[in-house]
């Protein structure tokens, strides 16, 4: 690669990240504050091995709540790949007893909220699965104050998660991911008989 190639590159790296820190702050101001209200605390995220550069940073919140029944309430505030500036919000509830994954089962404590058997997930347009963000317009950059409107408006819609959470019922913004049981069954490479 050529200078001015890397120095492109670099400049390109260094807008996306500036957006997307702007977007970080307006969550942790407007957003995180939401769930501390409804009984969530944040807890940090053990790294179990070197993080690759498409994902570092993906997943700066991850917020649990006790239930009443023993089980544990799991909210993931899960941000693009890249650096870019748009996020969703994944939740989970589990069960006292812990859930079985494809690497076996695993105790509420051991568990993230996205990527289970059977989890939610909140987007601006769940039909198409498209994240929270901003459009960039070629005249105008967005700017914290936009990126705060987005926060405060997506601080509207975690009544639905609540309702995910506690009733298993859909909001408009909300989507459910169930993976078939039998799918996460590793089969032993033998064709079924006819």
């Amino acid at each position: 690669m050529s200078f001015d190639k890397l120095h492109v590159r670099s400049a390109k790296e260094h807008k996306l990240r500036k957006h997307k820190d702007l977007l970080l702050q307006s969550v942790q101001s407007h957003i995180v504050p939401v769930f501390f209200q409804q009984g969530f605390s944040v807890v940090p995220r053990v790294q179990s091995g070197p993080t690759d550069r498409e994902s570092a940073g993906t997943v700066p919140f991850e917020l649990r709540r006790a239930r009443p029944d023993g089980g544990i309430d799991l909210v993931e505030i899960q941000f693009m790949t890249y650096q870019r500036a748009a996020f969703r919000i994944n939740a989970c509830p589990v069960p006292r007893e812990g859930m079985m994954t494809l690497g076996g089962h695993r105790n509420p404590e051991q568990l993230h909220a996205g990527g289970l058997h059977d989890h939610f997930e909140m987007y601006a347009s769940p039909r198409w699965r498209s994240w929270f963000s901003l459009w960039f317009w070629r005249f105008r950059m967005p700017v914290k104050s936009d990126y705060d409107k987005l926060a405060l408006r997506v601080a509207g819609f975690l009544p639905e998660v609540e309702l995910a959470l506690r009733e298993a019922k859909l909001g408009p913004h909300m989507r459910r991911i169930t993976i078939p049981q039998h799918a996460a069954v590793p089969t032993s490479g033998v064709a079924p008989s006819r």
